[in-house]
């Protein structure tokens, strides 16, 4: 006899051959996969108007994502079927009744939460939730004050608080009749077998299904499902490289890099046997400058922002999102083809600061055991250089304070240090803010003997995307992300006016370089487009103005900067002095996800955590890598990137990139 509370008629099941609570969590799974296809078929109108991609393609990864819906849809409803048994007994109080409602309910939210946010994800990153997600829910805060500055929550909360008590209606009933119906002989076993045989069918897709039926990258992205894909991400931040990604054997490895490192004023350290680049860098015969440097890391602006103006018909920058841009790089040393190592600042840091190349995974700023690291802080002060870091955010987010802190900075500062916060985000003061803040700084470094050099870092250009109002001209023609451009933009050109006045300015060389590009979008697997930045040396006393078009990454602006500043060094830096690039030489390297690409401007290769190498074409600029078949690219590249990557990795974790750092 079943236990009825309330008036409510008894729900009979629906099947005698299916217990309620197997029932009802089968319902749940129903819910579960139908929801995810809504958020597929979202994301499949939007690739197929951005990307037109055959039927058949489609075709296949619904298939394919179906079917791992339905596996992630076992894997995490698991441990409410086995609550749904294991606590059948207290789901008889009311209090535990109560309970299990509103847990019912607070899952619901999450779920529609996820799915709602998963397509603003994708608006803002072309992608399902990936790693970047997962650096996000560390830092619920940010997060949290991210969502309420740039969404309109009296708009999405009602909206989503409706489905949430639409979908409760329909299954209040059947969770209370699962609750309160007493266990038969045998049900048990029934449940548990049906459990056990989706987990045994479900556990090999979700390990190695074929998430990638097609070539384009965007589609395949719709094979994975979001909860899939972010936990997926949280579990191998710190991915293995070694039986993992292609290999190389070390002892070819070794010489492959201390060719692709090797310049006209280089001469190699290390034994011929040992995993390391350490080498010598001579920058002479000139006496070194010692000049005081001012590098400045503008959030998320990427070449996108910074287009060509140096033809005779576009000199008209000042019509462009960033005319200050333009009109310091027209007196300095503009650098055109340069490739951020990745999508995060983290990366940018890395590469930046430590001239690292991008392992798969985390960037070693958040990976424990970064500390120490070799690093142009570091180098500089071996020539009297005293330093300091300043933020206009929180230090503490994404570990960025502690890796400013243990490779060589001698002070960091942040939001907190900033004497004037007159607007600040949930990211931290308004760009203009924290360069006024720099200048007092700077000032008082100047003021000191010495060289100095000072680091900044931006955040305006970030969602929220919101700004000071007042600051510049409303265009109506640019969206809000361009606006924010547009505001970083004029708040770096009041740095550099002001600058000019100081008595320290024409001792100066300034470092001008966004730190990743603001949207990673197109289908290849690593869309090194949206990875290019602007990269301007300027020091009007000191360097003529030009453009150079080698390509680089971001692994070399310290080279390329020490070289400047005529400084003869040691060094195992991966990057290379971009003035000493022969004609057609240059390489970039970047991280997307758990993927990681090398290019040398004609060729590119992907390394995939499956083991495998993907050639593509590639064209510096704005352009998109190009599948071709294996045979049409060098060997001598797919071996290059394995060893780089497969180096780097061994280097970092045995604490070989650390040995001039450690020194005495």
């Amino acid at each position: 006899m079943l236990f009825v509370p309330s008036r409510e008629m008894p729900l009979s099941p629906p099947s005698h051959r299916i217990p309620p609570r197997l029932h009802f969590w089968l319902l749940c799974l129903g819910i579960f996969i139908l929801l995810a296809a809504a958020v597929r078929l979202t994301l499949t109108i939007w690739i197929a108007i951005d990307t037109p991609d055959s039927v058949l393609s489609f075709a296949a990864v619904w298939l394919v994502g179906l079917a791992d819906d339905a596996a992630t849809a076992v894997l995490l409803g698991l441990p409410f079927l086995l609550g749904l048994y294991l606590l059948n007994r207290v789901f008889r109080w009311r209090t535990a009744k109560v309970l299990a409602h509103l847990l019912l309910v607070g899952l619901l939210g999450l779920a529609i939460f996820a799915a709602v946010a998963e397509v603003f994800f994708w608006d803002e990153y072309n992608s399902r939730f990936n790693g970047i997600a997962v650096y996000y829910l560390i830092f619920p805060k940010e997060v949290l004050g991210n969502i309420r500055e740039s969404f309109d929550l009296h708009i999405y909360l009602p909206a989503i608080a409706a489905v949430v008590l639409a979908i409760y209606a329909l299954l209040r009933r059947r969770l209370t009749h699962a609750l309160e119906t007493p266990l038969v002989p045998g049900e048990w076993r029934r449940s548990a077998a049906v459990a056990a045989v989706a987990t045994l069918l479900a556990l090999p897709f979700l390990h190695a299904g074929p998430y990638e039926p097609v070539t384009a990258r965007t589609t395949n992205e719709l094979a994975v499902n979001g909860m899939h894909s972010i936990l997926n991400a949280f579990l191998t931040n710190d991915s293995k490289y070694d039986g993992v990604y292609p290999g190389i054997d070390e002892a070819e490895a070794i010489p492959l890099l201390r060719d692709m490192v090797r310049q006209d004023n280089t001469t190699n350290l290390a034994a011929p046997t040992e995993r390391s680049l350490r080498r010598h860098v001579d920058n002479g015969p000139l006496p070194a400058k010692k000049l005081n440097v001012v590098l400045v890391l503008e959030e998320s602006f990427g070449s996108v922002y910074f287009e060509d103006v140096f033809e005779e018909k576009q000199r008209n920058y000042r019509n462009t999102v960033s005319p200050n841009w333009h009109r310091i790089a027209e007196d300095g040393l503009l650098f055109t083809n340069i490739y951020a190592t990745g999508d995060r600042t983290v990366r940018a840091l890395e590469a930046i600061f430590t001239s690292f190349p991008p392992i798969p995974g985390i960037s070693t700023a958040r990976r424990s055991g970064s500390e120490g690291m070799n690093s142009l802080p570091f180098l500089l002060k071996q020539f009297g250089y005293r330093s300091t870091f300043l933020y206009g955010g929180p230090t503490s987010f994404d570990n960025m304070g502690h890796f400013w802190e243990t490779i060589g900075f001698d002070r960091v500062l942040g939001q907190s240090d900033v004497a004037d916060r007159g607007f600040k985000t949930i990211w931290g003061v308004a760009d203009e803010y924290m360069f006024k803040e720099a200048l007092s700084r700077i000032d008082s470094m100047a003021a000191e003997p010495g060289p100095f050099f000072f680091a900044c870092l931006t955040v305006s250009n970030h969602r929220p995307f919101r700004y000071p109002d007042g600051r510049i001209e409303q265009r109506p023609g640019n969206a809000f992300k361009e606006q924010a451009a547009a505001y970083a933009d004029w708040s770096l050109g009041g740095f550099i006016d002001a600058a000019r006045g100081k008595p320290w300015f024409d001792d100066t060389i300034f470092v001008l370089i966004g730190d990743h590009g603001p949207k990673v979008w197109g289908a290849a697997q690593i869309p090194v487009q949206g990875f290019r930045v602007p990269l301007v040396i300027y020091a009007p006393k000191h360097i003529a103005p030009a453009r150079d078009a080698v390509l680089g990454s971001s692994m070399d602006v310290a080279p390329t900067l020490l070289g400047l500043l005529g400084l003869s060094y040691d060094s195992p830096f991966f990057g290379v002095d971009l003035r000493r690039v022969p004609p057609g030489g240059g390489r970039i390297a970047m991280a997307h996800n758990f993927d990681v690409a090398v290019g040398d401007g004609r060729n590119a290769v992907i390394l995939t955590p499956k083991g495998d190498t993907r050639p593509y074409a590639m064209q510096p600029g704005p352009f998109q890598l190009q599948p071709v078949p294996a045979d049409t690219v060098p060997a001598l590249i797919k071996k290059q990137a394995a060893a780089q990557t497969q180096t780097a990795h061994r280097m970092f974790y045995a604490r070989q990139y650390h040995e001039l750092s450690e020194k005495p």
